[in-house]
């Protein structure tokens, strides 16, 4: 069997190349306070939903002018469908956060705070608040309300007079809104998100 330019070569320098995987994973240290960390503390990091119908290089050119913030960010591709949108205040960037949820072309993205997070999906976290409707007035207790929510995702806060919670969506998993709920009441009960999502209005099944 011939052998591989390559290693031939590294004969005639003296050297040989090794091709055997038996290297110990190079370790990376984790300096909470460092300078990196505090550079991107007025970061967003964000990830499309739909590769095939969002460019992110035209999202990055897209958004921050829709925000009126065309001169107050500065936006990097991050590659894998990632992004980093950089803000000089806390204001400019909570007003951006304040607008959520975020879409382009049809189709929602993630936007969320930077967090020194290593994972390959990160970030993978949507929040917004869905509307419960239908519950008889005896069942409408916190308890209730957090059972129904839980199966949505995490709940980041209930409004009771209001009928509301403020659910943290996995985009990992696959995203519905249609639950079985154990009753004697025969009202219809639903579930609706408080956002402009014509697919994400369904109704709970008993």
């Amino acid at each position: 069997m011939s052998r591989p330019r390559s290693a031939h070569l590294a004969d005639l320098k003296g050297k040989g190349i090794c091709y055997e995987e038996d290297d110990e994973p190079i370790q990376l240290t984790d300096q909470g306070d460092s300078p990196t960390i505090r550079d991107y503390r007025l970061s967003l990091i964000g990830k499309v939903l739909n590769p095939k119908k969002q460019s992110v290089v035209k999202l990055i050119q897209t958004m921050p002018a829709q925000w009126e913030m065309q001169d107050k960010i500065t936006a990097n591709d991050l590659g894998n469908g990632k992004f980093l949108l950089n803000f000089a205040t806390e204001e400019d960037l909570q007003s951006v956060l304040r607008q959520g949820l975020f879409h382009y072309n049809f189709c929602m993205f993630v936007l969320v705070r930077w967090k020194p997070v290593v994972h390959d999906e990160y970030p993978w976290i949507i929040s917004f608040w869905v509307e419960i409707t239908g519950i008889p007035l005896h069942l409408w207790t916190i308890g209730n309300l957090k059972n129904i929510g839980k199966r949505l995702g995490h709940i980041d806060t209930v409004e009771l007079s209001a009928g509301r919670m403020l659910i943290d969506v996995d985009t990992r998993r696959p995203l519905t809104f249609k639950r079985k709920i154990a009753s004697k009441a025969l009202c219809p009960t639903k579930v609706t998100p408080l956002a402009n999502l014509d697919s994400l209005c369904c109704e709970i099944k008993r």
